[in-house]
């Protein structure tokens, strides 16, 4: 929405921001009583702040609403009125935490990676643009796993989508998971298009299209990069081993992780060389172009809307 008098958009609300409460004035001087919904937001703000500070559990037993209340400068009548018991507020939050986590790469260290060395790679033969591809999907995933082992917002995400099933109450297990599964559908999409871009610029197709999208596909990678991480909490050693190998068919010796040959395996299990493209020289020519832009072109996949 925006400003009427400056034209300016406002930024989406992020829970997670820790926003700035002015007191509310009136022409008497006295402070003026916060309606049923402004103390609803902030006591859910003050939440979620806590929950980004200091981890998240199913029960919040960790949880004080009397620091929350304190935190949001709210009344205790009128959050009480509201919530009547902490688990109650605990539905609220967890249900409000689902909702607003977002799953995401990082963008900065992923072009950081997508460094000169994948477009210094001979791909005039099939075996050079192999290894192209299997590069730029090791540095994809590799840094995406390491994203997600120090994310206070990766954690918080694999928390809610491996316990909320012991959530007692219902209705709060089944929307819940419907927040989770929505967020989860986003990141997949995003991932499934920077796998589809790329796989496109070096001239692999899925091996069998019309069993398969690239959204399975993301969605199988995932599954395995999850898997991993939830290893990787208390064993990261998967993820953050790097080994030097030459594996998937690659020509060149790189540092694998565990849990990055894992997911690209899957992956370069399900594509093939597209067998309808003619590598002339304009097409060859194209191709070293395109790879020597590829963080750019990262960047706007990963940030478009």
């Amino acid at each position: 929405m925006a400003d009427k008098r400056t034209g300016a958009k406002e930024p989406a609300h992020d829970p997670l921001r820790k926003p700035i409460h002015k007191p509310i004035h009136t022409g008497t001087g006295r402070r003026g009583r916060l309606s049923d919904a402004q103390t609803e937001r902030r006591m859910l703000d003050a939440g979620a702040r806590f929950v980004a500070e200091n981890g998240l559990s199913l029960s919040l037993e960790h949880l004080s609403m009397e620091d929350l209340i304190r935190d949001a400068g709210v009344s205790r009548t009128s959050s009480y009125r509201r919530w009547p018991t902490k688990d109650q507020f605990a539905a609220s939050l967890l249900l409000e935490i689902a909702r607003a986590t977002e799953l995401s790469s990082d963008i900065d260290a992923l072009v950081a990676a997508l460094t000169d060395d994948i477009a210094a790679i001979d791909v005039t033969t099939p075996e050079g643009r192999r290894t192209a591809l299997v590069e730029a999907l090791r540095v994809l995933m590799q840094t995406d796993l390491v994203t997600m082992l120090g994310s206070p917002r990766w954690r918080t995400y694999m928390v809610l989508r491996a316990g909320h099933i012991g959530l007692p109450d219902a209705e709060l297990r089944t929307r819940v998971a419907e927040a989770l599964t929505a967020t989860e559908q986003r990141f997949t999409a995003t991932r499934a298009r920077a796998f589809e871009t790329l796989c496109g610029i070096i001239g692999y197709r899925l091996d069998e299209p019309d069993a398969t999208t690239w959204e399975q596909l993301s969605l199988s990678v995932g599954a395995m990069a999850t898997g991993m991480l939830i290893r990787g909490y208390s064993d990261p050693t998967p993820i953050v081993a790097l080994t030097p190998r030459r594996v998937l068919g690659s020509q060149v010796v790189s540092p694998w992780s565990a849990a990055a040959l894992g997911a690209v395996g899957v992956f370069m299990d399900a594509v093939q060389p597209d067998p309808g493209i003619r590598w002339d020289a304009g097409r060859l020519s194209g191709l070293h172009d395109q790879l020597a832009d590829l963080p750019a072109i990262a960047r706007r996949i990963l940030t478009a809307d």
